[in-house]
This record gives structure tokens, sequence and C-alpha cells, in this order.
């Protein structure tokens, strides 16, 4: 019965249409929710700097002094989609799945229920627990900005536990990495492509040479770079004179991503004067990375409370950015946790149902833990 609930919520809220910019209609269901739970809800001002039409839900549970106040995160909105996302739950293997022509947004309607759920549980066993704060936050997918304007002056808590990670139930993200966006524009000449082709200088095979002597993919085991867009020209009659290229790189090494992103400026400056063109690069820090150790109390306390329900805590480095990035620059030590769901941002995604049920309980166990810990 408790695992029906969930999983009722969970198909709630994931057939709700959100986009990143667009999670007004989420974020209003949310809050009625975490208000019914009896929770103090505010929603930040994250909206305008964003561009949206909804800011970064906080919400806080008053428990008693004394006792550190703990942070549970996750995201609201999720990657770019049809707005119809329709899951199905296979009784027989217990996993939800989407109908096969969207995302099924368990990234990071998963960490959404997780935390309800969780929140419900100790409510109903009467867990003796400190401040409990929640963040909720808008617009993660396209580069965790709402979170770098979350209105950290509202929370308290000095530990946060971010309920967004891909993997079964145990995994726990320790490390992110730095990401930084990319946007290169290279100008050429139009010319007429039939009459005097030689008076052109394409963009477009500019840019081309230029991607080819870059190093991309997994450029070490630290760091990663990827090219993904590449917009240009709107006619074969014309020689293409501008074309723009988008990616990033993403690294746990800051020495590395520096030395990366030197290069890639290097190569982009030598192919403007070997083609006598104009190349303007720009490069923009969207978050920084986190490097938790093993040993330290947040890390601790997950694992001691994983191990109390049974659950093997298994430490280890993500690849993507999270909410916990810009917590860890604030002042706020944070780590992943994993929910069950893989491969996420595809049509296959799917998550195990038992291990969304696990975390309510896990979320449970940390304030358990944290509570112990203190009265010790």
């Amino acid at each position: 019965m408790k695992e029906l609930l969930i999983v009722k919520e969970f198909i709630e809220l994931v057939k709700i249409d959100v986009q990143s910019r667009n999670e007004r209609r989420i974020a209003d269901v949310l809050k009625d929710k975490l208000t019914a739970l009896g929770l103090a809800v505010t929603e930040d001002d994250s909206a305008i700097k964003v561009g949206g039409n909804a800011g970064n839900i906080i919400a806080r549970l008053k428990g008693e002094p004394g006792i550190p106040t703990v942070l549970l995160s996750a995201h609201m909105d999720r990657v770019m989609n049809s707005g119809n996302i329709n899951p199905v739950v296979h009784a027989d293997t217990g996993i939800i799945t989407s109908d096969g022509n969207s995302i099924l947004a368990a990234d990071n309607i998963a960490g959404v229920c997780a935390i309800l759920e969780g929140i419900r549980k100790i409510k109903a066993n009467n867990t003796p627990h400190g401040d409990i704060e929640i963040v909720f936050s808008v617009c993660e997918e396209i580069g965790v900005v709402g979170a770098k304007h979350l209105d950290f002056e509202q929370l308290k808590a000095q530990i946060a536990y971010v309920f967004d990670a891909p993997g079964r139930i145990g995994r726990i993200i320790t490390q992110a990495p730095t990401k930084c966006k990319i946007k290169v524009g290279v100008k050429g000449r139009s010319a007429h492509a039939g009459n005097e082709p030689e008076k052109g200088l394409s963009a477009i095979r500019v840019a081309a040479v230029a991607l080819s002597r870059l190093k991309e993919g997994r450029i070490s085991p630290c760091t990663t770079s990827n090219f993904g867009s590449f917009h240009a020209g709107n006619a074969t009659n014309v020689v293409c004179d501008y074309a723009e290229i988008l990616g990033e790189a993403r690294s746990t090494n800051d020495y590395e991503m520096e030395q990366y992103l030197q290069e890639v400026k290097q190569i982009f400056a030598a192919i403007a004067d070997e083609y006598q063109t104009e190349i303007e690069v720009s490069m923009q820090m969207l978050y920084r990375a986190f490097s938790i150790n093993e040993t330290d109390a947040v890390a601790q306390i997950a694992a001691r409370a994983m191990r109390n329900i049974g659950i093997e805590a298994n430490f280890t480095s993500g690849g993507g950015g999270m909410d916990g990035n810009h917590f860890n620059a604030n002042g706020i030590q944070a780590i992943g946790i994993a929910l069950g769901y893989s491969k996420n941002h595809t049509q296959d995604e799917q998550i195990v149902i038992s291990d969304m049920v696990k975390c309510g309980d896990l979320i449970q166990e940390l304030v358990k833990e944290i509570y112990r810990s203190a009265s010790r």
C-alpha cells in the first residue's frame, strides 16, 4: 500500500507538462502538497533571474532545537520533452518506463516523490528530528541555473542530500565536475556559389577544420568535452558567411579544465589567422566542481543510515552537475543520492520502484541518524 502511494504520486507528477523555465504548474502542486504536510513554504525570486514563470520552492519543517538542520533537495524541471509523458508500470519486473514516445522524467520526479514520502514517514511515525529544509529547484536541466540563484539567506542547513542521481540505491555521489559552456562564432564571406565562389569564405569549412583539430570526448579520466550543436547557412547557392558552434567541457580537475579551455582558444585563434577571418570564442562557467571526503560527516551519516536499513553504500563520482555543486559553493556540504533510475534523458529511461520506495525509508533514517549523532 505504501508503494502504491508513491507510485500513484510519481505518475501524477510526471504527467504534468513541465519544461525548464515553465515549472509553474508543478510548483503550485508541490507547494500545496508541502503545505498539507505541515511545512512552511516560500518561493524565492529566481523566476526573474532565470527568465521563467516559477522560482525555487523552499520549505521548512520545524524540529527540536539543538539538532543540526538537514537540507533535502530535488529539482522540478526535466530535459526538453513533448509534454505528453505516459508512464507504464510493469508489475512483473517492478519498474516504470514511459510508453516509448518520451522521456519518463524519473530524473528528477523520483527525487521529489522520495522526499515527499520521507516527510510523510517522519510525521506518521513521530520521528524525532531537528529542522528539515527542502529545496525543489527550477532550471536544473539547463545548466543548474535555478540553484545558482537560490536565496541561500533563507537556509540554515550545513549538510544536504541531493536526491538527483542515476543508479541503484546505495550509490552516493561525493564528487561532481565543473561545467563550462562554450560558444564559438565563425565569420566567413558570402558570395554566389555558382558565379564567384572563389570570392567567398565558407564559415562551415573554417569551423569544420577547427573542430577537426580539437580534442573531444574523453580527454582524461577527469575531463570531458562535447561540441553538440552546429548552426550555419540557409541556402546552398550562397557561400556561408557565419557558423555558430555550441559545446561544453566538464572536469573534476580545475587545472585540467583551465588547460583545455586555453587549448580551445588557441586552436580557434590559429584557425582565424590561417583563414584571415574572425572567430569569437566565449566561455561561461555554469558551476564549479565539488569533492567530499568519504570520512566527512555528511557522507558517513548517509552510509550509516543506509546500513541501518540494509543498503550497501557505494561512494563514487558523477559525470554531471547537480544542485549540490551550488550548495557546496555556498558553504553547505552536499552529496548526491541515487534513486534507482537509469537511461535518463532518453526514451528508454526507467526506474526501479523498490529503490524509489526505499529512498523514502532512507530519508527517515537520515533524519534519525542526524538526531542520534547530535545526542551522542
